[in-house]
Protein backbone atom coordinates (compact mmCIF):
# COMPACT_ATOMS: atom_id res chain seq x y z
CA UNK A 1 0.00 0.00 0.00
CA UNK A 2 1.51 3.15 -1.10
CA UNK A 3 1.85 6.07 1.56
CA UNK A 4 1.49 9.68 0.46
CA UNK A 5 2.83 12.59 2.82
CA UNK A 6 1.61 15.97 0.27
CA UNK A 7 2.39 19.26 2.06
CA UNK A 8 5.23 20.67 -0.99
CA UNK A 9 4.30 21.44 -4.90
CA UNK A 10 7.48 18.70 -5.53
CA UNK A 11 5.22 16.04 -4.06
CA UNK A 12 3.29 16.51 -7.48
CA UNK A 13 4.25 15.24 -10.66
CA UNK A 14 1.78 16.31 -13.77
CA UNK A 15 2.35 16.94 -16.95
CA UNK A 16 -0.34 18.61 -19.30
CA UNK A 17 -1.69 16.31 -21.46
CA UNK A 18 -0.68 13.38 -19.85
CA UNK A 19 -4.06 11.41 -19.62
CA UNK A 20 -7.23 11.43 -21.22
CA UNK A 21 -10.41 13.36 -20.17
CA UNK A 22 -11.29 12.31 -17.28
CA UNK A 23 -14.34 12.57 -14.40
CA UNK A 24 -14.20 12.71 -10.90
CA UNK A 25 -16.22 12.14 -7.85
CA UNK A 26 -15.36 13.36 -3.98
CA UNK A 27 -17.20 13.08 -1.04
CA UNK A 28 -16.93 15.49 2.08
CA UNK A 29 -18.57 15.60 5.27
CA UNK A 30 -19.94 18.87 5.30
CA UNK A 31 -21.93 20.88 2.14
CA UNK A 32 -20.79 24.43 0.11
CA UNK A 33 -23.34 26.58 2.26
CA UNK A 34 -23.20 28.77 -0.84
CA UNK A 35 -21.44 29.55 -4.16
CA UNK A 36 -21.28 33.25 -3.37
CA UNK A 37 -17.89 34.20 -2.37
CA UNK A 38 -18.06 37.16 -0.06
CA UNK A 39 -21.28 35.68 1.72
CA UNK A 40 -18.94 33.65 3.86
CA UNK A 41 -15.53 32.59 4.45
CA UNK A 42 -16.17 28.79 6.13
CA UNK A 43 -12.76 26.76 4.84
CA UNK A 44 -15.18 23.63 3.38
CA UNK A 45 -17.16 26.23 1.28
CA UNK A 46 -14.23 28.20 0.31
CA UNK A 47 -12.27 25.15 -0.90
CA UNK A 48 -15.60 24.42 -3.25
CA UNK A 49 -16.06 28.09 -4.73
CA UNK A 50 -12.37 28.41 -5.91
CA UNK A 51 -12.80 26.05 -8.15
CA UNK A 52 -15.14 28.58 -10.30
CA UNK A 53 -13.90 31.86 -8.61
CA UNK A 54 -10.10 33.26 -8.68
CA UNK A 55 -8.44 35.04 -6.16
CA UNK A 56 -7.00 38.61 -6.67
CA UNK A 57 -3.59 36.76 -5.59
CA UNK A 58 -3.26 33.44 -5.82
CA UNK A 59 -1.71 30.36 -3.68
CA UNK A 60 0.66 27.78 -4.47
CA UNK A 61 0.39 24.30 -3.70
CA UNK A 62 2.52 25.43 -1.37
CA UNK A 63 0.61 28.35 -0.04
CA UNK A 64 3.06 30.80 -1.21
CA UNK A 65 1.35 33.91 -2.76
CA UNK A 66 1.58 33.49 -6.49
CA UNK A 67 0.09 35.80 -9.58
CA UNK A 68 -3.20 35.64 -10.65
CA UNK A 69 -5.63 37.49 -11.48
CA UNK A 70 -3.44 40.52 -10.21
CA UNK A 71 -0.15 40.19 -11.93
CA UNK A 72 2.13 42.66 -9.62
CA UNK A 73 1.26 44.58 -6.75
CA UNK A 74 3.04 47.60 -5.14
CA UNK A 75 2.53 49.87 -2.07
CA UNK A 76 2.96 53.23 -3.31
CA UNK A 77 2.35 55.08 0.31
CA UNK A 78 -0.28 56.93 1.41
CA UNK A 79 -1.88 53.65 2.50
CA UNK A 80 -2.17 52.88 -0.58
CA UNK A 81 -1.38 49.39 -2.88
CA UNK A 82 -1.55 49.39 -6.42
CA UNK A 83 -2.26 46.56 -8.32
CA UNK A 84 -1.71 44.92 -12.45
CA UNK A 85 -4.70 43.55 -13.60
CA UNK A 86 -4.01 40.49 -15.78
CA UNK A 87 -5.24 41.36 -19.47
CA UNK A 88 -7.10 38.37 -21.55
CA UNK A 89 -8.52 36.83 -18.67
CA UNK A 90 -12.64 35.61 -19.02
CA UNK A 91 -15.49 35.11 -17.49
CA UNK A 92 -17.60 31.97 -17.81
CA UNK A 93 -19.90 33.46 -20.03
CA UNK A 94 -17.05 34.43 -22.09
CA UNK A 95 -16.97 38.30 -21.01
CA UNK A 96 -13.65 40.10 -20.52
CA UNK A 97 -12.51 40.46 -17.14
CA UNK A 98 -12.49 44.26 -16.47
CA UNK A 99 -10.30 46.46 -13.61
CA UNK A 100 -13.73 47.40 -12.88
CA UNK A 101 -14.97 44.20 -12.43
CA UNK A 102 -11.60 44.10 -9.76
CA UNK A 103 -12.95 47.42 -8.02
CA UNK A 104 -16.36 45.79 -7.95
CA UNK A 105 -15.53 42.76 -6.15
CA UNK A 106 -13.06 44.84 -3.73
CA UNK A 107 -15.89 47.11 -2.54
CA UNK A 108 -18.49 44.38 -2.60
CA UNK A 109 -16.32 41.85 -0.35
CA UNK A 110 -15.29 44.48 1.72
CA UNK A 111 -17.95 44.65 3.10
CA UNK A 112 -19.48 41.13 4.11
CA UNK A 113 -19.62 40.76 7.73
CA UNK A 114 -17.52 37.63 7.34
CA UNK A 115 -14.43 39.54 6.09
CA UNK A 116 -14.64 42.76 7.81
CA UNK A 117 -11.82 42.30 9.78
CA UNK A 118 -9.94 41.45 6.95
CA UNK A 119 -11.24 43.92 4.86
CA UNK A 120 -12.95 46.42 6.50
CA UNK A 121 -10.16 49.05 6.52
CA UNK A 122 -10.13 49.53 2.60
CA UNK A 123 -11.80 52.65 1.99
CA UNK A 124 -11.66 52.84 -1.67
CA UNK A 125 -11.04 50.12 -4.51
CA UNK A 126 -10.29 53.09 -7.89
CA UNK A 127 -9.69 52.12 -10.90
CA UNK A 128 -6.87 53.78 -12.59
CA UNK A 129 -6.83 52.55 -15.93
CA UNK A 130 -7.81 49.19 -17.80
CA UNK A 131 -5.48 47.49 -16.39
CA UNK A 132 -4.45 49.11 -12.74
CA UNK A 133 -6.71 49.01 -9.55
CA UNK A 134 -5.74 51.11 -6.81
CA UNK A 135 -6.90 50.01 -3.21
CA UNK A 136 -6.61 52.93 -0.03
CA UNK A 137 -6.98 51.82 3.07
CA UNK A 138 -7.55 53.70 6.54
CA UNK A 139 -4.26 53.26 7.31
CA UNK A 140 -1.11 51.40 6.11
CA UNK A 141 -1.89 48.02 5.58
CA UNK A 142 1.62 46.37 5.34
CA UNK A 143 -0.21 42.32 4.93
CA UNK A 144 -2.85 43.73 2.34
CA UNK A 145 -1.15 41.00 -1.01
CA UNK A 146 -1.46 38.63 1.98
CA UNK A 147 -5.23 38.89 2.59
CA UNK A 148 -6.01 39.30 -1.03
CA UNK A 149 -5.29 35.40 -1.46
CA UNK A 150 -8.89 35.98 -0.22
CA UNK A 151 -10.38 38.30 -2.18
CA UNK A 152 -12.48 36.49 -5.08
CA UNK A 153 -13.52 38.44 -8.09
CA UNK A 154 -16.60 38.12 -9.72
CA UNK A 155 -18.83 39.82 -12.74
CA UNK A 156 -20.61 42.97 -11.90
CA UNK A 157 -22.50 43.14 -14.50
CA UNK A 158 -23.64 38.98 -14.04
CA UNK A 159 -24.24 40.75 -10.19
CA UNK A 160 -26.39 43.51 -11.51
CA UNK A 161 -28.33 41.38 -14.11
CA UNK A 162 -29.33 38.95 -11.37
CA UNK A 163 -30.29 41.20 -8.44
CA UNK A 164 -27.26 40.22 -6.14
CA UNK A 165 -25.00 43.22 -5.62
CA UNK A 166 -25.56 43.08 -2.15
CA UNK A 167 -24.36 39.70 -0.55
CA UNK A 168 -27.08 37.86 0.85
CA UNK A 169 -27.17 36.93 4.09
CA UNK A 170 -26.79 32.75 4.76
CA UNK A 171 -27.72 33.60 8.19
CA UNK A 172 -31.42 33.91 8.00
CA UNK A 173 -33.82 30.90 7.60
CA UNK A 174 -34.64 29.61 4.04
CA UNK A 175 -32.04 32.23 2.89
CA UNK A 176 -31.87 32.28 -0.73
CA UNK A 177 -30.33 34.43 -3.56
CA UNK A 178 -29.33 34.05 -7.24
CA UNK A 179 -25.83 33.69 -6.29
CA UNK A 180 -26.20 30.91 -3.66
CA UNK A 181 -26.71 28.35 -6.15
CA UNK A 182 -25.28 30.36 -9.10
CA UNK A 183 -21.59 31.22 -9.94
CA UNK A 184 -20.03 33.56 -12.59
CA UNK A 185 -16.09 33.73 -11.91
CA UNK A 186 -12.99 33.06 -13.72
CA UNK A 187 -11.75 30.09 -12.51
CA UNK A 188 -10.41 26.82 -13.85
CA UNK A 189 -14.19 25.09 -13.77
CA UNK A 190 -17.29 26.54 -14.48
CA UNK A 191 -20.46 25.68 -11.97
CA UNK A 192 -23.06 23.54 -13.54
CA UNK A 193 -25.26 23.40 -10.71
CA UNK A 194 -25.27 23.20 -6.89
CA UNK A 195 -27.23 21.90 -4.29
CA UNK A 196 -26.11 22.34 -1.06
CA UNK A 197 -28.28 18.92 0.29
CA UNK A 198 -26.60 16.55 -2.31
CA UNK A 199 -24.19 17.47 -4.69
CA UNK A 200 -21.91 20.04 -6.18
CA UNK A 201 -20.91 19.40 -10.03
CA UNK A 202 -18.34 21.53 -12.41
CA UNK A 203 -16.77 20.89 -15.93
CA UNK A 204 -13.26 22.63 -16.60
CA UNK A 205 -13.04 25.94 -18.60
CA UNK A 206 -11.89 26.07 -21.67
CA UNK A 207 -10.91 29.32 -22.21
CA UNK A 208 -8.69 29.27 -18.62
CA UNK A 209 -6.49 31.75 -18.35
CA UNK A 210 -3.40 29.58 -16.30
CA UNK A 211 -2.43 26.50 -17.10
CA UNK A 212 -4.23 23.13 -16.52
CA UNK A 213 -2.00 20.35 -15.59
CA UNK A 214 -4.64 17.79 -14.64
CA UNK A 215 -6.76 16.32 -17.03
CA UNK A 216 -9.91 16.40 -15.27
CA UNK A 217 -12.81 17.80 -17.63
CA UNK A 218 -16.02 16.94 -15.01
CA UNK A 219 -16.25 16.80 -11.51
CA UNK A 220 -18.85 15.96 -8.79
CA UNK A 221 -18.41 17.16 -4.93
CA UNK A 222 -21.17 14.92 -2.90
CA UNK A 223 -21.94 15.86 0.47
CA UNK A 224 -22.16 12.52 2.84
CA UNK A 225 -21.98 13.22 6.41
CA UNK A 226 -22.09 9.89 7.90
CA UNK A 227 -18.32 8.51 7.87
CA UNK A 228 -18.82 5.20 7.09
CA UNK A 229 -21.42 5.91 4.90
CA UNK A 230 -17.95 7.94 2.89
CA UNK A 231 -15.28 5.29 3.22
CA UNK A 232 -18.02 2.74 2.01
CA UNK A 233 -18.49 5.14 -1.14
CA UNK A 234 -14.59 5.35 -1.71
CA UNK A 235 -13.97 0.88 -1.42
CA UNK A 236 -17.67 0.15 -3.15
CA UNK A 237 -16.06 2.89 -6.06
CA UNK A 238 -19.09 5.16 -5.82
CA UNK A 239 -16.59 7.96 -5.38
CA UNK A 240 -12.53 8.53 -6.39
CA UNK A 241 -11.78 10.38 -3.02
CA UNK A 242 -12.83 11.21 0.00
CA UNK A 243 -11.66 14.65 1.71
CA UNK A 244 -12.94 13.88 5.09
CA UNK A 245 -11.35 10.61 5.88
CA UNK A 246 -12.04 9.51 8.72
CA UNK A 247 -9.10 9.12 11.12
CA UNK A 248 -10.31 4.98 12.46
CA UNK A 249 -10.76 4.43 9.05
CA UNK A 250 -7.34 4.81 8.04
CA UNK A 251 -5.96 1.57 8.79
CA UNK A 252 -8.91 0.05 7.01
CA UNK A 253 -8.14 2.15 2.99
CA UNK A 254 -4.55 1.72 3.78
CA UNK A 255 -5.27 -2.17 3.86
CA UNK A 256 -7.63 -2.64 0.72
CA UNK A 257 -5.80 -3.54 -2.23
CA UNK A 258 -6.05 -0.04 -4.92
CA UNK A 259 -5.71 2.59 -2.75
CA UNK A 260 -3.84 5.77 -1.43
CA UNK A 261 -3.76 7.75 1.82
CA UNK A 262 -2.39 11.56 1.61
CA UNK A 263 -2.09 13.80 4.48
CA UNK A 264 -0.84 17.39 5.01
CA UNK A 265 -1.40 19.61 8.07
CA UNK A 266 -4.49 21.81 8.02
CA UNK A 267 -4.17 25.47 8.13
CA UNK A 268 -6.29 25.75 11.38
CA UNK A 269 -6.09 24.89 15.04
CA UNK A 270 -8.77 23.57 17.61
CA UNK A 271 -9.66 25.64 20.58
CA UNK A 272 -12.30 25.89 23.40
CA UNK A 273 -13.58 28.97 23.96
CA UNK A 274 -15.58 30.53 26.76
CA UNK A 275 -17.78 33.28 27.28
CA UNK A 276 -15.60 36.14 28.44
CA UNK A 277 -18.27 38.97 28.50
CA UNK A 278 -21.77 38.17 29.19
CA UNK A 279 -22.82 38.52 33.23
CA UNK A 280 -24.43 35.34 33.45
CA UNK A 281 -23.04 32.56 31.22
CA UNK A 282 -25.83 30.98 29.24
CA UNK A 283 -26.82 27.21 30.39
CA UNK A 284 -24.87 27.23 33.57
CA UNK A 285 -25.45 26.15 36.80
CA UNK A 286 -24.12 25.27 40.09
CA UNK A 287 -24.47 21.65 41.51
CA UNK A 288 -28.05 22.20 42.64
CA UNK A 289 -29.20 23.13 38.94
CA UNK A 290 -29.30 27.17 40.13
CA UNK A 291 -28.46 29.41 37.07
CA UNK A 292 -24.95 31.03 38.23
CA UNK A 293 -25.18 34.25 39.34
CA UNK A 294 -21.83 35.52 37.78
CA UNK A 295 -20.26 34.05 34.85
CA UNK A 296 -17.58 32.00 35.82
CA UNK A 297 -15.88 32.07 32.69
CA UNK A 298 -14.82 35.99 33.42
CA UNK A 299 -12.31 34.82 35.92
CA UNK A 300 -9.14 34.36 34.45
CA UNK A 301 -8.41 32.06 36.92
CA UNK A 302 -11.46 29.98 35.71
CA UNK A 303 -10.35 30.10 32.06
CA UNK A 304 -6.49 29.24 33.30
CA UNK A 305 -7.87 25.90 35.38
CA UNK A 306 -9.60 24.80 32.13
CA UNK A 307 -6.53 24.72 30.11
CA UNK A 308 -4.50 23.48 33.49
CA UNK A 309 -7.39 20.47 33.37
CA UNK A 310 -7.20 19.56 29.63
CA UNK A 311 -5.07 17.56 28.43
CA UNK A 312 -4.25 18.14 24.73
CA UNK A 313 -1.35 15.80 24.22
CA UNK A 314 -4.00 12.87 25.22
CA UNK A 315 -6.47 14.57 22.51
CA UNK A 316 -3.62 14.40 20.30
CA UNK A 317 -2.34 10.95 20.54
CA UNK A 318 -5.54 9.36 21.57
CA UNK A 319 -8.84 10.98 20.20
CA UNK A 320 -6.68 11.96 16.96
CA UNK A 321 -4.63 8.65 16.26
CA UNK A 322 -1.57 11.06 16.38
CA UNK A 323 -2.79 13.32 13.39
CA UNK A 324 -2.32 16.10 15.38
CA UNK A 325 0.40 18.51 16.93
CA UNK A 326 -0.50 20.38 20.23
CA UNK A 327 -0.55 23.93 19.98
CA UNK A 328 0.08 26.51 22.66
CA UNK A 329 -0.30 29.71 21.13
CA UNK A 330 -2.85 31.58 18.81
CA UNK A 331 -0.79 30.97 15.63
CA UNK A 332 1.05 27.87 13.94
CA UNK A 333 3.97 27.01 11.39
CA UNK A 334 3.75 28.79 8.00
CA UNK A 335 1.83 31.77 9.53
CA UNK A 336 3.48 35.24 9.60
CA UNK A 337 4.52 35.93 13.09
CA UNK A 338 4.95 32.45 14.33
CA UNK A 339 7.23 31.49 16.92
CA UNK A 340 8.09 28.53 17.58
CA UNK A 341 9.80 28.90 21.03
CA UNK A 342 6.94 30.10 22.37
CA UNK A 343 4.76 27.32 21.21
CA UNK A 344 4.48 25.58 24.70
CA UNK A 345 0.88 24.77 25.90
CA UNK A 346 -0.05 24.90 29.65
CA UNK A 347 0.88 22.12 31.06
CA UNK A 348 -1.64 19.49 32.57
CA UNK A 349 -2.20 19.22 36.15
CA UNK A 350 -4.95 18.49 38.12
CA UNK A 351 -4.17 19.87 41.48
CA UNK A 352 -3.58 23.07 39.93
CA UNK A 353 -6.40 23.39 38.37
CA UNK A 354 -8.43 22.59 41.53
CA UNK A 355 -6.84 25.09 43.17
CA UNK A 356 -7.36 27.97 40.57
CA UNK A 357 -11.56 27.04 41.02
CA UNK A 358 -11.05 27.03 44.48
CA UNK A 359 -9.99 30.67 44.33
CA UNK A 360 -12.15 31.87 41.66
CA UNK A 361 -14.92 30.76 44.70
CA UNK A 362 -15.62 27.32 42.82
CA UNK A 363 -13.96 24.95 45.13
CA UNK A 364 -17.68 22.10 44.34
CA UNK A 365 -16.89 23.25 40.61
CA UNK A 366 -20.17 24.19 38.31
CA UNK A 367 -21.69 22.34 34.97
CA UNK A 368 -22.30 23.80 31.92
CA UNK A 369 -23.12 23.22 28.33
CA UNK A 370 -20.71 22.62 25.77
CA UNK A 371 -21.66 23.20 22.08
CA UNK A 372 -19.72 20.78 19.55
CA UNK A 373 -19.87 21.25 15.73
CA UNK A 374 -20.50 17.66 14.40
CA UNK A 375 -18.97 16.53 11.47
CA UNK A 376 -17.45 19.61 10.46
CA UNK A 377 -13.94 19.15 11.77
CA UNK A 378 -12.19 15.90 12.56
CA UNK A 379 -13.28 13.89 15.58
CA UNK A 380 -15.27 16.80 16.99
CA UNK A 381 -17.84 14.53 18.88
CA UNK A 382 -14.94 12.84 20.25
CA UNK A 383 -12.93 15.57 21.22
CA UNK A 384 -15.80 17.02 22.92
CA UNK A 385 -16.73 13.66 24.84
CA UNK A 386 -13.23 13.56 26.15
CA UNK A 387 -13.12 17.05 27.14
CA UNK A 388 -16.15 16.86 29.31
CA UNK A 389 -14.38 13.61 31.16
CA UNK A 390 -11.40 15.83 31.54
CA UNK A 391 -13.06 18.58 33.09
CA UNK A 392 -15.27 16.32 35.15
CA UNK A 393 -12.01 15.21 37.25
CA UNK A 394 -11.73 19.08 38.31
CA UNK A 395 -15.22 18.93 39.53
CA UNK A 396 -16.46 21.05 36.11
CA UNK A 397 -19.99 18.78 34.70
CA UNK A 398 -19.89 19.25 30.56
CA UNK A 399 -22.83 19.12 29.29
CA UNK A 400 -22.25 17.95 25.65
CA UNK A 401 -24.79 19.58 22.87
CA UNK A 402 -23.74 18.48 19.31
CA UNK A 403 -25.12 20.23 16.24
CA UNK A 404 -24.65 20.05 12.85
CA UNK A 405 -22.72 22.95 11.09
CA UNK A 406 -24.75 24.51 9.55
CA UNK A 407 -27.44 24.88 13.58
CA UNK A 408 -23.61 25.90 14.80
CA UNK A 409 -22.72 28.54 12.48
CA UNK A 410 -26.15 30.40 12.88
CA UNK A 411 -25.85 30.19 16.43
CA UNK A 412 -22.07 32.11 16.76
CA UNK A 413 -23.87 34.26 13.65
CA UNK A 414 -26.79 35.19 14.89
CA UNK A 415 -25.67 35.65 18.81
CA UNK A 416 -23.28 34.88 19.59
CA UNK A 417 -25.47 32.33 21.65
CA UNK A 418 -22.83 30.12 22.98
CA UNK A 419 -20.90 30.42 26.52
CA UNK A 420 -18.51 27.45 25.68
CA UNK A 421 -17.85 25.71 22.92
CA UNK A 422 -15.13 23.96 20.39
CA UNK A 423 -14.14 25.37 17.39
CA UNK A 424 -11.53 25.23 14.70
CA UNK A 425 -9.61 28.76 14.19
CA UNK A 426 -7.33 29.79 11.01
CA UNK A 427 -6.50 33.35 10.10
CA UNK A 428 -7.81 34.32 6.61
CA UNK A 429 -4.32 36.00 5.34
CA UNK A 430 -2.08 32.88 6.80
CA UNK A 431 -0.69 35.96 9.44
CA UNK A 432 -0.96 36.26 12.97
CA UNK A 433 -2.16 39.42 12.97
CA UNK A 434 -5.28 38.32 11.67
CA UNK A 435 -5.34 35.94 14.79
CA UNK A 436 -5.77 39.08 16.64
CA UNK A 437 -8.15 41.31 15.07
CA UNK A 438 -10.49 38.09 13.84
CA UNK A 439 -10.19 36.11 16.69
CA UNK A 440 -8.75 38.02 19.58
CA UNK A 441 -9.45 41.67 19.52
CA UNK A 442 -12.44 42.71 21.91
CA UNK A 443 -15.77 41.92 19.33
CA UNK A 444 -17.06 44.96 17.90
CA UNK A 445 -17.89 43.91 14.00
CA UNK A 446 -18.83 48.05 13.78
CA UNK A 447 -14.90 48.74 14.40
CA UNK A 448 -13.93 45.86 11.52
CA UNK A 449 -12.32 43.90 15.44
CA UNK A 450 -13.30 40.56 16.04
CA UNK A 451 -15.69 39.75 14.62
CA UNK A 452 -14.42 35.90 14.90
CA UNK A 453 -14.43 36.36 18.29
CA UNK A 454 -17.32 34.42 19.54
CA UNK A 455 -15.55 33.70 22.84
CA UNK A 456 -16.21 37.01 23.18
CA UNK A 457 -12.91 37.80 24.78
CA UNK A 458 -11.40 40.96 25.97
CA UNK A 459 -8.51 42.75 26.95
CA UNK A 460 -7.61 46.63 26.07
CA UNK A 461 -3.64 46.10 26.21
CA UNK A 462 -4.48 43.46 23.32
CA UNK A 463 -6.67 45.72 21.12
CA UNK A 464 -3.97 48.58 21.58
CA UNK A 465 -1.19 46.59 20.60
CA UNK A 466 -2.97 44.74 17.36
CA UNK A 467 -4.05 48.05 16.38
CA UNK A 468 -0.53 48.94 16.34
CA UNK A 469 0.52 45.81 14.51
CA UNK A 470 -1.64 46.46 11.55
CA UNK A 471 0.11 49.72 10.64
CA UNK A 472 3.44 48.27 11.26
CA UNK A 473 5.84 47.85 8.43
CA UNK A 474 8.86 47.39 9.97
CA UNK A 475 9.92 43.77 10.18
CA UNK A 476 12.12 44.26 13.61
CA UNK A 477 8.96 45.69 14.76
CA UNK A 478 6.68 43.16 13.75
CA UNK A 479 8.46 40.33 15.75
CA UNK A 480 8.25 42.78 18.91
CA UNK A 481 4.77 43.09 18.79
CA UNK A 482 3.77 39.57 17.62
CA UNK A 483 5.84 38.17 20.55
CA UNK A 484 4.13 40.38 23.20
CA UNK A 485 0.32 39.81 22.26
CA UNK A 486 1.19 35.95 21.57
CA UNK A 487 2.16 35.83 25.62
CA UNK A 488 -0.76 38.04 26.68
CA UNK A 489 -2.84 35.97 24.82
CA UNK A 490 -1.47 32.95 26.19
CA UNK A 491 -1.74 34.26 30.12
CA UNK A 492 -4.80 35.72 29.47
CA UNK A 493 -6.58 32.21 28.11
CA UNK A 494 -8.30 33.85 25.28
CA UNK A 495 -8.95 30.18 24.46
CA UNK A 496 -7.47 26.88 25.36
CA UNK A 497 -6.06 25.74 22.48
CA UNK A 498 -5.24 22.24 21.28
CA UNK A 499 -4.28 21.26 18.14
CA UNK A 500 -3.51 21.87 14.59
CA UNK A 501 -4.96 18.54 13.14
CA UNK A 502 -3.97 16.71 9.67
CA UNK A 503 -6.38 16.62 6.50
CA UNK A 504 -6.27 12.75 5.55
CA UNK A 505 -7.22 12.05 1.84
CA UNK A 506 -8.30 8.70 0.80
CA UNK A 507 -8.33 7.96 -2.85
CA UNK A 508 -8.53 4.99 -5.38
CA UNK A 509 -5.32 3.99 -7.62
CA UNK A 510 -4.99 6.12 -10.39
CA UNK A 511 -5.96 9.61 -9.20
CA UNK A 512 -3.39 12.15 -8.13
CA UNK A 513 -4.51 15.00 -5.98
CA UNK A 514 -2.15 17.76 -4.45
CA UNK A 515 -3.14 18.07 -0.94
CA UNK A 516 -2.89 21.97 -0.13
CA UNK A 517 -2.90 23.00 3.60
CA UNK A 518 -6.57 24.83 3.22
CA UNK A 519 -8.14 21.47 2.27
CA UNK A 520 -8.66 22.87 -1.42
CA UNK A 521 -8.57 19.69 -3.81
CA UNK A 522 -7.66 21.87 -6.90
CA UNK A 523 -8.84 20.53 -9.43
CA UNK A 524 -7.13 21.88 -12.39
CA UNK A 525 -4.03 19.84 -10.41
CA UNK A 526 -5.80 16.12 -10.32
CA UNK A 527 -4.84 13.47 -12.80
CA UNK A 528 -8.03 10.78 -13.48
CA UNK A 529 -6.45 7.69 -14.90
Amino acid sequence: MKRILMGAAAALALTAGMASAENLRFAGATPALTMDPHATNDFTTTAIFRQVYDSLIGLSLDMELTPALATEWEYVGDSTWRFTIREGVQFHDGSELTADDVAFSIMRQKDSRFYRSLFGGIQEARVVDATTVEVVSAGPDPILPRKMSRMFILSQAWAEANGVVDIPDLGAEGAEAHSIRNAMGTGPMRLISHDPSVETRFEAFGDYWDEMPGNVTTATYLNIGSGPTRVAALLTGEVDMVVDLPLQDIGRVEGAAGYTIAEAPQMLWMQLEMDGTREQALETFDRAGNALAENPFRDTRVRQAIAHAVDADLIADRVMRGKARVVGISTIPGFGGYQEDMDQRWETDLDRARELLTDAGYPDGFVTTMNCPLERYVNTDDICRAVASMLARVGIEVRVNGLVWPEFARMLVNGPDSSFHLIGMGPDSRDTQDAFTGYVMTRNPDANEGFFNWAQFTNPEIDELTRTLTVTFDEAEREVLYRDLLERAREGVNAVYLHQPMIVWGMRAGVTAPIRSDATVTLQNVVVE
